[in-house]
């Protein structure tokens, strides 16, 4: 999607780009957040969503200028603060995943090991969201391990829009978009597994707006002022692995917003031991050809749309793009199969 014209400033090409972005699909079931029915925020052209986009708007370009920077601090016009914390800079590289071959029918990429369950690669991607998960086995990505070099996850910044989570396996609250099977599995530097350890994850929707409350100050940065996502918890889940180590949530393939790659948050610890805070990143190559094709996704137009290698985060934390892109399978139903081993201190 190209610039407006005429428009004179950035926060007006951000209005008008959500405006043409049509109403949001409806979401497949109701579910239930804070005690009653969330309906989907939608992106209609009325008096009132013009406020919320433009509040959406005024966020993105804040997020385009600090999207990577800790001790982030910032004022809006009423003089709400919005700070963000950072999660500083640790480990030693990134987590490794040994071989590159795929079984079973799946096509892999980004390397690592591929079970591919589902029989075969599909020609198109599924777009009904996670219900298509709930009854599919697309097998143990990894099966075979995780190879023999495994180095310990760098540690990047939280970031200014985490919130409260539930312990859950399903985190797309019924919404629709590309359906997604995220397999995790928490090793040491030894390459052994840690058995018990929980994860949490968090990502924006299939537009780019994060959910939940975000410590009371944040909303208006982080969900473009939308009181529905504030109240709702889509993209937010806990797990807690076995003794093999792993962890699998089931999500909506997560959407791009102007200033940062497409990432996935998360925070891995044991007991009450925390060893990481980081980052999960995707090859350019899906991103593409999703954001592309599929609706509801937005395109990468160009306004703000950053590549991997351009991410402030990435960057800064000194993340090694290898370590930290997540390996992928297209599978037969059209959903999408992503995997990572993560190394930590433990």
């Amino acid at each position: 999607m190209g610039r407006v014209r005429n428009c004179p400033g950035d926060e007006c090409c951000l209005v008008a780009k959500l405006r043409a972005r049509h109403p949001q699909p409806p979401r497949a079931s109701s579910e239930l957040v804070h005690g009653g029915a969330v309906p989907r925020p939608s992106f209609l052209v009325t008096e009132n969503t013009m406020r919320e986009a433009e509040k959406t708007a005024s966020r993105r370009r804040l997020l385009k200028m600090f999207g990577g920077v800790g001790a982030l601090a910032a004022l809006d016009a009423c003089g709400v603060p919005v700070l963000e914390s950072d999660g500083g800079v640790g480990g030693g590289g990134g987590s490794s995943t040994g071989g590159g071959s795929a079984t079973g029918g799946g096509t892999a990429t980004g390397g690592g090991i591929a079970a591919g369950g589902g029989g075969g690669s599909s020609t198109a991607w599924a777009t009904q969201g996670t219900s298509i998960l709930s009854a599919a086995d697309y097998g143990n990505p990894f099966a075979s391990g995780v190879g023999s070099t495994c180095n310990v996850y760098r540690s990047s910044t939280e970031g200014p829009c985490h919130a409260p989570s539930l312990v859950r396996r399903d985190v797309s609250e019924g919404y629709v978009g590309v359906p997604m099977r995220l397999e995790l599995i928490i090793v040491n530097a030894q390459c052994q597994v840690v058995p018990n350890a929980t994860v949490e994850i968090w990502m924006c929707d299939t537009q780019g707006v994060y959910s939940g409350n975000i410590d009371g100050n944040n909303d208006s940065f982080c969900t473009g002022g939308s009181a529905t996502a504030a109240a709702a918890l889509w993209g937010r889940g806990i797990q807690t692995a076995g003794a093999d180590g792993r962890v699998t949530f089931d999500a909506n393939f997560p959407g791009w917003y102007s200033g940062r790659a497409t990432h996935i948050h998360f925070k891995v610890s044991v007991g009450s031991t925390a060893y990481v805070t980081s980052q999960l990143f995707f090859d350019e190559s899906l991103k593409t050809d999703i954001y592309s094709s599929v609706s509801p996704y937005v395109a990468p137009s160009g306004n703000g749309y950053v590549l991997n290698a351009n991410d402030n985060v990435v960057s800064q934390a000194s993340l090694t793009l290898s370590d930290v892109v997540c390996s992928h399978a297209r599978q037969s139903d059209g959903a999408l199969l992503a995997w990572k081993a993560i190394t930590v201190n433990a």
